[in-house]
Order: structure tokens, then C-alpha cells, then sequence
């Protein structure tokens, strides 16, 4: 214990864990400032951090490089190995300080988030666990490895070459798990980075695959570090290489070679919580009394139609990014992983949202404008709403002088019609819409004359 308070006093381990914990405090509030849906969930707070922690990451390498250089820069290398105190020992004493104070930075930040979810009353749950796991097992093979690259390489450009060139695998790996649909395949050598950048939903999390190949080959890569920092024959460090070998090859194979199986619905915070035949996620539980309401009253509204909806319920699926959003003849879907600030509407603009399609979402994509599918949006909540008003998914088309002038326009045709044939009209939209037809056909279902 004697040497250890002395390395921590000597080394750069105290600064280390400082440049880690200031540095991923400001990537992290730089890279989430336009999105803070992962305050409402622990699980998508810690997962928050895979973006920043690639970059910092490279901090770290940079910083414990320098220090495996001591030795070589104060020239006592030659007299260390001279004496009885074996030298895997001091070495040993010095990987502790500095990764043990580099983890214990990296386990607080997890916790400092979690606890900023709790106090801000959102939801918390073991989910971040292994996610947490992950990022500690990862800062400290991180300096692991840089205390080994600096031992073994004592040479000036060595510390600037092995922080840009883990800050460029970072910088790589990013684009290489980027995906526009689940079927997309990604990169599984990039998986073995942080680098990810998580959608804005707090209803998602990695999946096991991932989790387990990336804590697998971290742990390898940690002890090949070690016994590279600590063996001083080749053939000891030809042996070395064996860890990171196998942890490399088994957590490829464990590795997800589809977007789809890389982020999967967080089970735990998705669970839902109802109120009759309205439903939402437990990560959005302060909002189901509004939403109940709502809910309740849009059900009643759109009873009127043949097979009318009976529930309503939140869109949980890890996908609804990428995908149309889900539809069912029974069910009205709660989007807000796609609506920004759905739960926050108040209840007249809620009620429209769901009231638009007539109960039934968009077959489009998200961040896709289709002129005739906005129009039929807008008329069919104007239908059961007494009158036009705009969608707060889709205010795009509300604002536009073109498009509200097209719109207006179908309004005065659909209500030119007899009550019933406007009921008529609505239905069939209804059933077309279900059935992922062509808008432009749903809009003249609507608007003939």
C-alpha cells in the first residue's frame, strides 16, 4: 500500500483521472445539447457517453503513454533492473495507480449520471449496468495499453503518434456503424470502439452480443497490455499477444453483423404502464395521466368509425428511427421517439396527433415530407376536431403558404358532403392508410368532389 500512495503521489494518475473526468464532462455536454431525452432514462444517460469517451479515450492513451516513458526519460532504466525488487512488481504498483485511478473516474461519471437521472425524477434501473461495466473496462485497458506502447517505445513522436492514432480508429469507426434501415450491416471491427452515436430516444440500449464482445475484448486487450508492460523478454512478449488474439477473435464472433441487432428496445424501461386502454413505457410514467385522458377521449371520438380502434399505446421499438411507424386496426401508436416533444404537447394539440390518419400513423419514414400524406393528416384530425389546426409533427406543412392553400382547398371539398359521406370518406382513408396505400389516392378519397 506504501508504494501505491507513492506512485499515485509521483505518477500522472490523479491528473489522469482529472483530464477524464473534465474532458468527458464538456464532450459530453458539447455532443448532447440538442437532445436531452437521455435524462429520462439511467440506461440511455451511461450510453449517452459512448460518443464523447471514443474521443477522451484517445486522451488517455496520450497521457498514460507519457507516463510509461519515465523510466526512458529519466534514464534509470538500467539502474532499475539492477535491483532485487522484481520489476513486474513496480510496474504492477504503477498500472494500478494510474488505470485504478482512471477506472474509479470513469465508474464516478456513470454514477454522477445515474444519480443527475434520478434527481431530475426519471426513471432508473439496472439496465446501465453492463454499459457501465463496459466503459470502466475500456478506460482501463486504455491505459494499459498506453503504458505499454510508452515503455516499449520510448521515443519522442511516440506519445503524439499513439493519441492520433487512436483518435483516427475512433474517427473511423463512427461513419462504419452508421446505418438509414435496420438491414443495413455494420462494421463488427468498429464495435470493438465506444465510438457510437446513440439515437435520441431513451427508449433503447445495446444489445447483450455487443455488450459481451466489447467487455470481452476489452479484458483481453487490459491483460496483453499488461504483461507487455511487464515482460521483458520477446518471447514473453510474443506470448503476450495471445489474449488479445483470442478476445479479438471471439468477440468478432460474437459481434452483430446488422444494425437491427446492435441497438434493441431497453425491456426495462419500455415496459408499459396503463391506465384502462391507454398505455405508455415506464421511463414515460409522469405522462400517462395526461396521456390517459387524451387517450381516452380520442378512442371515444373515433368509435364512430366500423372497427374502430379499442387502445392506445406507445411505439417502443428500438427502429422507429429508421421505420415507418407501426400501425394496427386495434391500436392508436404513441410516436414520440419520432415527434419531438409528443408527451409534452398539451392536450388539444396531443389529442390532434392522435386524432390525424383517422388513428393511423404515416407509412412514410421518419424526417420524410410527402405533400399528400401531410394534407391527409390535417383532414382527417380536422374531421374529428370540428375544424382545421396545426400538427405539431408536421408544422412544415401548416406554415407553408402553398401547401396550407392545397389544403384549405381539400377541406372545403370534404366538407361539402353530406355528414355521412364524410364518414364514409374518413373510413375508407382509414382502411387505405392501414393498409399503406398511396397517398395520393387517400387524398382523393378525401377531396373528390
Amino acid at each position: 500500500m506504501t508504494a501505491l500512495r507513492i506512485e499515485l503521489r509521483r505518477s500522472t494518475a490523479l491528473w489522469a483521472g482529472l483530464l477524464f473526468l473534465v474532458s468527458s464532462t464538456g464532450m459530453l455536454w458539447l455532443t448532447s445539447s440538442t437532445s436531452t431525452k437521455w435524462t429520462d432514462n439511467s440506461t440511455s444517460a451511461v450510453l449517452e457517453l459512448r460518443t464523447p469517451l471514443a474521443y477522451v479515450g484517445a486522451l488517455v492513451v496520450g497521457l498514460a503513454t507519457l507516463q510509461g516513458m519515465r523510466d526512458s526519460r529519466a534514464q534509470v532504466t538500467e539502474l532499475f533492473a539492477t535491483t532485487p525488487r522484481p520489476g513486474r512488481v513496480r510496474l504492477g504498483v504503477l498500472a494500478s495507480a494510474v488505470a485504478g485511478v482512471v477506472s474509479v473516474a470513469a465508474a464516478l461519471l456513470c454514477a454522477g449520471l445515474v444519480a443527475l437521472v434520478a434527481s431530475g425524477g426519471g426513471f432508473v434501473s439496472i439496465g446501465f449496468v453492463p454499459l457501465m461495466a463496459t466503459v470502466v473496462l475500456a478506460m482501463a485497458s486504455s491505459v494499459l495499453l498506453g503504458l505499454a506502447i510508452g515503455r516499449l517505445l520510448p521515443h519522442p513522436l511516440t506519445v503524439p503518434v499513439a493519441l492520433v492514432a487512436t483518435f483516427l480508429a475512433s474517427a473511423a469507426a463512427g461513419p462504419a456503424l452508421e446505418a438509414g434501415s435496420p438491414d443495413d450491416e455494420v462494421s463488427r471491427l468498429a464495435l470493438l470502439t465506444l465510438a457510437f452515436e446513440p439515437p435520441s430516444s431513451d427508449l433503447v440500449t445495446m444489445s447483450s452480443s455487443v455488450d459481451t464482445g466489447q467487455i470481452v475484448w476489452f479484458a483481453g486487450l487490459g491483460v496483453t497490455a499488461f504483461l507487455l508492460l511487464v515482460t521483458r523478454t520477446q518471447l514473453g512478449r510474443l506470448a503476450a499477444l495471445v489474449p488479445v488474439a483470442l478476445a479479438f477473435a471471439l468477440a468478432v464472433s460474437i459481434m452483430p453483423a446488422k444494425f437491427s441487432d446492435v441497438l434493441v428496445t431497453d425491456s426495462i424501461a419500455s415496459k408499459p404502464v396503463c391506465d384502462g386502454q391507454v398505455c405508455v413505457s415506464r421511463v414515460h410514467e409522469k405522462h400517462l395521466p395526461v396521456v390517459a385522458a387524451v387517450g381516452k377521449e380520442v378512442l371515444a371520438k373515433l368509435a364512430v368509425l366500423p372497427g374502430p380502434p379499442t387502445e392506445v399505446r406507445e411505439d417502443t421499438s428500438a427502429m422507429a428511427h429508421l421505420v415507418a411507424p407501426q400501425r394496427n386496426a386495434k391500436i392508436v401508436y404513441l410516436t414520440p421517439q419520432t415527434t419531438e416533444g409528443l408527451l409534452e404537447l398539451p392536450p388539444e394539440r396531443l389529442r390532434l396527433e392522435l386524432l390525424a390518419g383517422a388513428g393511423v400513423a404515416t407509412c412514410s419514414t421518419p424526417n420524410t415530407i410527402r405533400l399528400s400524406e401531410s394534407i391527409v393528416r390535417h383532414l382527417t384530425a380536422g374531421y374529428f376536431n370540428g375544424g382545421l389546426a396545426e400538427l405539431a409533427s408536421d408544422r412544415h406543412a401548416w406554415r407553408n403558404e402553398r401547401i396550407r392553400s392545397d389544403l384549405e382547398t381539400a377541406w372545403r371539398a370534404l366538407r361539402s358532403h353530406s355528414a355521412q359521406e364524410q364518414l364514409n370518406r374518413v373510413a375508407k382513408a382509414r382502411q387505405m392508410l392501414l393498409a399503406c396505400e398511396d397517398p395520393e389516392g387517400v387524398l382523393t378519397v378525401l377531396a373528390a368532389a
